[in-house]
């Protein structure tokens, strides 16, 4: 099994995760380091050296991570947004399929517009920025190079992981810990996703072969107002800190849809690994913390 992204959020959870399953993992990182076994650094703007590493490993299956997904930097940045996220899952895609292996997929509920939520794998896409555009154009990519692909949505994925990187889970409870006020949209809705829930749904779609398009998402509907104060509450924290604001209030370059909300019951169907609803996902959450 070869993992692009292996030092990210869900990444590491993923390739421990494979590790400890008694898969032979080759983990690819970019700029952070990686101290496992087969770890391999690439580049996803080469070419060669992406087709060379995935011909060579030996592979039966590939789970393809590795992103830029800062937001307001894809609308910033356009062409690196499209060079990474679709070029460079084209180049995967395409190497899978010429060598026959199962490639998975990692895509966002940010290919919808967010007109209505709880969109279902056969819901149209239409991004409304350019990062949804750059993942939906790595899904096309993924499409059309091979029958043996899935392609996995998720929706705003939080967790422990690397320390330099804080996601918006981590950023609550630290600040909400230190007694500080937060500030929270209360008018846009997704489906907050635990990283070491997510990984090991996309470990089991890996070894049933799951084909086609699955959303692998947290099972509650939450406004980042109501997450938050979700989290006050189940690790004990005083939800007086959080305050509601709104989009238009937001400092954010790049439009968000306002509801990218994703329907699980896919996955509640086909997967052993459910996806977690909030209360679950949040008690996990804080018994990891404290691991």
């Amino acid at each position: 099994m070869l993992i692009t992204g292996a030092s990210g959020l869900v990444g590491a959870k993923l390739t421990a995760l494979a590790t400890n399953a008694d898969h032979e993992v080759t983990p690819l990182y970019n700029k952070h380091a990686l101290n496992a076994p087969n770890a391999r650094q690439v580049d996803l703007k080469d070419k060669d050296s992406i087709t060379e590493i995935v011909k060579d490993s030996g592979s039966d299956a590939v789970i393809h991570l590795a992103s830029v997904t800062n937001v307001d930097l894809c609308e910033q940045d356009p062409h690196l947004a499209e060079l990474i996220n679709a070029t460079g899952t084209r180049t995967i895609s395409h190497a899978c399929s010429e060598a026959r292996i199962y490639f998975l997929y990692v895509s966002t509920d940010y290919v919808f517009d967010g007109k209505r939520g709880n969109y279902m794998e056969q819901d149209q896409p239409n991004p409304v920025n350019a990062y949804g555009l750059s993942k939906l154009q790595g899904e096309e990519a993924t499409l059309n190079a091979s029958a043996a692909f899935c392609v996995a949505r998720t929706s705003v994925v939080y967790g422990w992981g690397r320390e330099s990187r804080p996601n918006f889970g981590t950023w609550t409870y630290s600040e909400l810990k230190a007694g500080r006020q937060v500030r929270v949209v209360e008018d846009q809705y997704c489906s907050p996703t635990l990283n070491s829930n997510l990984a090991v749904m996309l470990l089991e779609v890996a070894e049933q072969r799951l084909h086609g398009i699955i959303h692998l998402a947290g099972a509650s509907r939450l406004s980042r107002y109501q997450f938050a104060l979700e989290m006050a509450d189940e690790l004990h924290l005083d939800r007086n800190l959080v305050l509601p604001t709104n989009v238009k209030s937001s400092s954010w370059v790049a439009e968000r849809p306002l509801d990218s909300s994703l329907n699980v019951n896919k996955a509640r169907k086909l997967l052993a690994s459910k996806p977690m609803d909030i209360k679950q996902a949040l008690r996990e959450f804080a018994q990891e913390m404290k691991n």
